[in-house]
């Protein structure tokens, strides 16, 4: 769909049946991810969280932030907190007035993971539009040493052969082949599934970069005003221990569930359990913002 000016944001809106259901899931992928990390190609029964939502009856749309996917690639510089926010804020107007569906959508609920989850703190707090947020890979504190291995893991996107049909300028980074292992946690994660991480892998910018430590650091998230999911995997090194504190970032929100999900590392979606993971979501969601469009609740 186009934003405003001469961008251009995608994603896949899916459901079942006949017509959407009246709730939307809007779904936002992390840095160096795309839309796939919520419709995972490989043993899509297990790792598709867009899947499991649809079969429990919601609308799901999952989104190519900016910058990534085939959503418009501007300069690196221009892809901020502010303005993915704004990007997201233009795709829940356009979902509520029904012009991406017949269906004009009465609730949404926005997810995010790892800077998505960023972007969905910008959007929630400062367009109060949507009416239940999940946050997922993200957190306010974080421990320093997680950062290093990833920080240690980014080239430049021109530098990798996966991207060389689509040059960009020299702010847009990627992970260099073979370094996907920094997401999870454990010699039991499925080989398959991190080959086909390193597949669909995607960029990230540094401004994106210096802007979720600038998120981290600021109130926005006092601004949030609907029920909230926080979840982190038990083997993040870098949210895991920060999950115990989070609640209290979010002041003025109804209701804030925490999660810890077992045996899973950033990536909860590609941990082995994500099948239980996606179970728990979604028996949050059900209870705060059900498929058929009732008003939320705690």
């Amino acid at each position: 769909m186009p934003l405003a000016g001469t961008q251009t944001v995608a994603g896949s809106l899916c459901w079942s049946g006949a017509t959407p259901s009246p709730t939307v899931q809007i779904l936002l992928a992390g840095a160096t991810y795309n839309r796939s990390y919520w419709d995972f190609p490989q043993q899509p029964d297990v790792y598709s969280y867009v899947r499991r939502a649809v079969a429990a009856g919601y609308t799901t749309l999952a989104l190519d932030r900016p910058g990534t996917g085939a959503s418009s690639h501007p300069s690196g510089a221009l892809l901020t907190n502010a303005t993915e926010a704004s990007a997201v804020h233009q795709v829940v107007n356009a979902a509520r007035l029904g012009k991406l569906s017949s269906t004009a959508f009465t609730r949404v609920l926005l997810a995010g993971h790892s800077y998505g989850s960023v972007v969905a703190w910008y959007e929630a707090a400062t367009y109060s539009d949507v009416d239940a947020l999940l946050i997922s890979g993200m957190a306010h504190e974080v421990q320093p040493a997680a950062a290093i291995p990833v920080a240690a893991s980014l080239v430049p996107q021109s530098s990798d052969p996966h991207f060389a049909a689509r040059p960009l300028d020299l702010t847009y980074l990627t992970t260099r082949p073979g370094a996907r292992q920094v997401f999870w946690h454990g010699d039991h994660d499925d080989p398959a599934v991190i080959s086909a991480d390193e597949a669909t892998k995607d960029t990230v910018t540094t401004a994106e970069l210096a802007d979720t430590l600038v998120a981290q650091a600021a109130p926005t998230t006092d601004d949030i005003t609907v029920p909230v999911l926080v979840a982190a995997g038990q083997q993040d090194l870098a949210y895991a221990a920060a999950l115990a504190h989070e609640a209290a970032h979010y002041p003025h929100s109804p209701c804030v569930t925490t999660h810890l999900q077992p045996d899973a590392g950033h990536d909860l979606n590609l941990s082995p359990r994500a099948p239980d993971w996606f179970t728990a979501v979604l028996a949050w969601a059900i209870h705060v913002l059900a498929p058929t469009g009732a008003p939320p609740r705690c």
